[in-house]
């Protein structure tokens, strides 16, 4: 018998370090370097393991934001992972983040095939070069699909995904997975996507938009699917279903997931096992010297001072931050607006968010803004620009002690508080006791009541424009202006440009029951 092992990581978006850099000199249980650490013991009692990277490595922490913005290259990310010997990955939907030429360079470097049979280029061949690979161990062949969520048409900039065709994860596999069946003996799924019902009970989850495919892959298609990889949707999965391992990891390498296959004589899978094994502390843990140098550089770019604030914003409760007017909410509409000259704005407070201090380093700013978002102006009637405050109301229910709460859609499957948008230019009330798309009033744009039939100018950022999040109203609206610059230098720009002891009022909401 064989021991054949499957060591994952999914979205580990760039935390590559044990620290989540919300402060200097940290040392948590989680990163690519701590995570590689417990692959190396684990896999020790296997006969055969693959190491595997399921997408989204190259956007989100701030170690990113530093290769982007300040060394302008991957490469010393890329040399990490060539370092770690992974044996294949995946394309995330966050790899397009920083446009197609940074990241076929990042895909240059990468001494590993990178599996994407769903997402095409001009010749209708997989963008990535592959999309199947098979590994020849011994006797035993292991086949393996990559593929990505077919989505991405919906949240990234049009320029960034030029001349790629998306097609659905479940039409793709219809397509390759019965020859991959007939040739390999182990059949391996490696699908940046996540689930789109419950795993147990198969009743939906959320909007079947096509976002998630696993779901139907599986009732499709298990039995000839060995291993089914999962992530996209940050989720602790581990199981076993119609006899296939299925896994999805997390994010930030803060675990591990783990399938074991035993196999018999005739290459027959006798056993599946699916675990996640946790990232703990190690006293004993440390830095090569030339990732210490790194962290070093990138410690000190984040501890550089931008400006500071004569009083400090800090984000101390996000959902009070989220209920009521956050100065920190009121700077960032407050930049947009002047920088789009539109009548409104909106943005989220995101989940690495804590606000200004009052001396503003780097690492402020990043934490505040880390999604490298780019922004439009779009014209929209009164109707649109209610649908829209409607839809961001949705964001809050009742409990069962009639309190105001979170409703359960931006908690499960995955957190979605960046879908939650507070708007600037324009003042409303949140009546949470009301139902869903009939909750706002008292809308006024400046002085003047909300008129449905009149045309506005709104500030969005480029995931919310082609309708991210489900925001369908801006899909389709024309766009009047077109800002380049990413949110966290537009900020750098206008707190180190203007006055900050009189920053005008701009947001302005209420939200009761």
């Amino acid at each position: 018998m064989t021991q054949l092992g499957f060591y994952i990581v999914s979205d580990v978006h760039g935390y590559i370090f044990p620290t989540d850099f919300s402060h200097a000199n940290q040392q948590l249980p989680m990163g690519l370097l701590y995570a590689n650490q417990l692959i190396e013991t684990s896999s020790k009692h296997d006969d055969i393991h693959f190491k595997i990277d399921n997408g989204d490595f190259l956007q989100g922490a701030p170690f990113c934001n530093y290769l982007v913005s300040k060394l302008q290259t991957s490469e010393p990310l890329t040399t990490i992972y060539n370092r770690l010997n992974f044996d294949f990955g995946t394309i995330g939907n966050h790899e397009f983040n920083y446009g197609l030429t940074y990241l076929n360079d990042t895909l240059q470097t990468l001494n590993y095939p990178v599996l994407c049979a769903n997402i095409l280029n001009s010749q209708h061949q997989p963008f990535t070069g592959e999309g199947v690979h098979y590994f020849e161990k011994g006797d035993l062949i292991v086949g393996v699909i990559g593929l990505t969520t077919q989505y991405i048409p919906n949240w990234e900039q049009p320029h960034h995904i030029e001349g790629l065709t998306f097609k659905s994860a479940v039409e793709t596999l219809a397509q390759v997975l019965p020859n991959v069946r007939n040739k390999a003996d182990i059949v391996v799924v490696s699908y940046h996507g996540g689930f789109e019902c419950d795993v147990d009970t198969d009743v939906p989850t959320e909007d079947l938009t096509g976002e998630n495919e696993a779901s139907e892959i599986l009732r499709r298609f298990h039995k000839s699917i060995d291993v089914l990889i999962t992530g996209h949707q940050h989720r602790d999965i581990a199981t076993v279903k119609y006899d296939t391992a299925v896994i999805q990891p997390g994010t930030r390498a803060t675990q591990i997931g783990k399938v074991t296959l035993t196999i018999g004589d005739n290459n027959q899978i006798i056993d599946t096992q699916s675990e996640l094994l946790p990232v703990v502390g190690d006293s004993k843990f440390s830095l090569l010297p030339e990732d210490a140098k790194l962290l070093t550089q990138l410690e000190d770019w984040l501890d550089t001072e931008i400006t500071t604030l004569p009083e400090p914003m800090l984000v101390e409760d996000k959902f009070k931050a989220r209920m009521k007017p956050h100065p920190l909410i009121n700077l960032i509409n407050v930049m947009l607006l002047e920088n789009s000259g539109a009548d409104i704005a909106s943005t989220a407070l995101f989940d690495s968010a804590a606000g200004f201090n009052t001396r503003i380093t780097m690492r402020e700013i990043i934490n505040n803004y880390p999604f490298p978002n780019t922004f439009q102006v779009l014209k929209l009637t009164g109707a649109g620009i209610k649908n829209a405050l409607e839809k961001s109301a949705s964001y809050f229910a009742l409990n069962d002690e009639n309190e105001i709460s979170i409703n359960d859609a931006f908690l499960y499957p995955k957190p979605q508080h960046f879908n939650y948008d507070m708007y600037g230019g324009i003042t409303y009330t949140i009546h949470v006791g009301e139902p869903i798309g009939q909750r706002v009033t008292d809308i006024k744009v400046g002085n003047e009541p909300l008129i449905s039939d009149k045309t506005y100018t709104i500030c969005v950022n480029n995931y919310r424009a082609v309708g991210g999040g489900n925001y369908n109203m801006f899909a389709n609206a024309p766009v009047v202006k077109d800002i380049q610059e990413e949110g966290a230098q537009l900020l750098i720009d206008f707190i180190t440009n203007n006055d900050l002891s009189n920053i005008p009022q701009v947001v302005n909401f209420k939200v009761q029951q």
